[in-house]
C-alpha cells in the first residue's frame, strides 16, 4: 500500500463572479512508485474543518494532479490569505492553482522534489555518460534557468482582440529582450510576436496581466489579458525589458 510522503490541510483558492474564496481540503503528495505516478490526490473535509478519516478518504471525491504534468510551483506572497497561512502557486499544463498552507516552504520544496527530480536525474544520468572535463568545475550557486526567468504559463482571459485572434486555454508568455513572445505550452512554438515598441501599454492586478498591442503588431490592435500567478514579475520581466531598449537606443552613437 503506498504512502504519502506528506500528508495535511490545504486551502485551493476559487474565483467565482470576480470573488475569491478559499476552500479547505486535505491533501495528500506521493512519489513516483510500482503503485503509480507521481501526484497530489485532494479531499474534502467535514463542515468543522476536520480531517476524513482513512476510511472516509476511499468513499469521499479524489481530485489527483500529476506532477509530471507541472510546469512551475514558487511562493505567491500577495494572497490574502487563511488565518497563519501563506500563499503558493502550482501551474500545471492544464490549470493553474493558488494555494495556501501553514507550512508554504515544505510543500513547494516536497512538491520541486517529486515534480522535477526524475528530470534532474536524467540529465545527471546523461551527463555520467559523457567523458569528464580535464578541469575540475563546481556549481554555480546563483545560476537560474533563463526560461525560468523569462517563461510564464499564462491562461487566456477572453477579449475581443484575443477571440480575433483564436486564442484560448493555457499557453507559455515569454519577455524576451525585444518582444513579449506566445508560445505553443507543449511544442513551445511561437505563435504571436509583439515587439515592445508596438505596445501602447501594460500593467497587472495580483494575477492578472494585461497589455494593449498596437495597430502595427503582427495581432493587431487590441487588449490581450492572461492569468498567471506570477503576474507581478511578468510585469517586472517587461518593465526591464522596455527600459534595457530604451538605455540601448540613448547609448547608440548619433548617425
Amino acid at each position: 500500500m503506498e504512502r504519502p510522503v506528506k500528508d495535511g490541510i490545504l486551502y485551493v483558492q476559487h474565483c467565482k463572479f470576480g470573488k475569491r474564496s478559499w476552500r479547505k481540503m486535505r491533501a495528500q503528495l506521493f512519489a513516483a512508485s510500482p503503485s503509480g505516478v507521481a501526484r497530489m490526490e485532494k479531499f474534502d473535509v467535514r463542515d468543522d474543518g476536520t480531517a476524513l478519516e482513512k476510511t472516509s478518504l476511499r468513499r469521499c471525491a479524489r481530485r489527483v494532479i500529476r506532477l509530471s504534468d507541472c510546469v512551475s510551483v514558487g511562493p505567491a506572497g500577495t494572497e490574502s490569505c487563511p488565518k497563519a497561512t501563506a500563499a503558493f502557486y502550482l501551474t500545471t499544463t492544464e490549470k493553474s492553482y493558488v494555494l495556501a498552507a501553514e507550512q508554504r516552504d515544505e510543500w513547494i520544496a516536497q512538491l520541486c522534489q517529486l515534480a522535477f527530480q526524475g528530470a534532474k536525474e536524467m540529465t545527471q544520468s546523461s551527463a555520467r555518460t559523457q567523458p569528464s572535463p580535464a578541469v575540475p568545475m563546481e556549481e554555480n550557486s546563483l545560476y537560474s534557468s533563463w526560461q525560468d526567468l523569462t517563461e510564464f504559463p499564462v491562461l487566456v482571459v477572453r477579449t475581443d482582440a484575443a477571440t480575433r485572434c483564436g486564442l484560448h486555454g493555457h499557453y507559455l508568455l515569454s519577455a524576451l529582450p525585444q518582444s513579449l513572445t506566445l508560445k505553443d505550452p507543449q511544442s513551445r512554438q511561437p505563435l504571436l510576436t509583439w515587439p515592445y515598441p508596438f505596445l501602447r501599454k501594460f500593467g497587472q492586478d495580483q494575477t492578472i496581466f494585461s497589455f494593449e498591442a498596437g495597430r502595427r503588431s503582427d495581432s493587431g490592435e487590441g487588449t490581450f489579458t492572461f492569468s498567471t500567478p506570477r503576474a507581478p514579475e511578468l510585469s517586472r520581466a517587461v518593465a526591464a525589458a522596455i527600459a534595457c531598449q530604451q538605455q540601448q537606443g540613448k547609448d547608440a552613437p548619433d548617425p
